[in-house]
């Protein structure tokens, strides 16, 4: 992972900018096999599907997956899927078969868990995060035994927001990524993203912690706890460059992870 935190104006720019990297890493993949994405839940994610769904990329390579899943049926209001589905899978064509849903609709949630952890890929080409205002990321909620989790890598937790009843990836899924990228967005998140890439804290009490190596987009209000307290990296300091599709918006600055951490 990169663990560097790319600052943009507000949260359409931080979609747009997330949107874009898919798109590169997309049309950059150089292996004879499929790009294997996995999506999140929240508004910033759903924005970023709605802003993928308009570029030039390479539909047919994509198989999409999810890091979490509400167990709810996918029609649901409350479905990552649903949400999914409306703000990209409907908008674009992939290929038959790409799509590979949580089924949280099913009675047993474990049988779940096992049936979309056997279906998985070994690993991920890129996963897509955001984070929670308690520190949750995924379906992964502070203190949570699921945390600790070494050899299953999907399972059935119970989260401490409604809906309760949810799937989850677990940490040695994030940790096999080939890249990640988290994004938070707005004050109420400020202290949140601090606590997860700053702060002397545990990954039990801030599961986003396990993220701290990722790439985060985040936008000035969600930084602002976090300014000053990472190393600029060497020359991207105002970075004025393009848009991995030329369209000319720059993120406010590009950051490396603090070496001290």
């Amino acid at each position: 992972m990169s663990g560097a935190r790319i600052v943009w104006s507000d949260a359409e720019a931080v979609a747009r900018g997330a949107a874009e990297a898919i798109a590169l890493a997309l049309r950059g993949h150089s292996s004879e096999g499929p790009f294997h994405l996995a999506l999140s839940g929240g508004s910033t994610p759903r924005r970023t599907y709605e802003l993928l769904a308009a570029l030039d990329v390479p539909w047919p390579l994509l198989h999409v997956w999810f890091g979490d899943e509400r167990c709810v049926p996918p029609d649901d209001a409350d479905s990552n899927f649903a949400m999914a589905r409306a703000a990209l899978f409907d908008r674009v064509k992939l290929a038959p078969g790409a799509i590979h849903r949580m089924r949280g609709e099913l009675a047993d949630r474990d049988a779940a868990a096992r049936e979309y952890e056997r279906e998985l890929p070994r690993r991920f080409d890129l996963m897509l995060f955001g984070v929670g205002p308690d520190g949750h990321t995924a379906s992964l909620f502070p203190g949570a035994p699921s945390l600790e989790e070494k050899s299953r890598r999907v399972v059935a937790v119970v989260g401490n927001k409604p809906p309760p009843n949810r799937l989850t990836v677990t940490p040695p899924v994030l940790a096999a990524a080939r890249r990640v990228l988290v994004l938070a967005t707005g004050a109420e998140k400020a202290a949140i993203v601090r606590r997860a890439l700053v702060d002397d804290v545990t990954a039990a009490q801030c599961p986003a912690r396990l993220l701290r190596d990722a790439e985060w987009h985040v936008d000035a209000a969600a930084f602002r706890e976090t300014e000053g307290k990472v190393a600029a990296s060497a020359g991207d300091e105002k970075s004025a460059r393009p848009t991995p599709d030329g369209a000319g918006a720059s993120p406010l600055r590009r950051l490396s992870r603090d070496p001290g951490r």
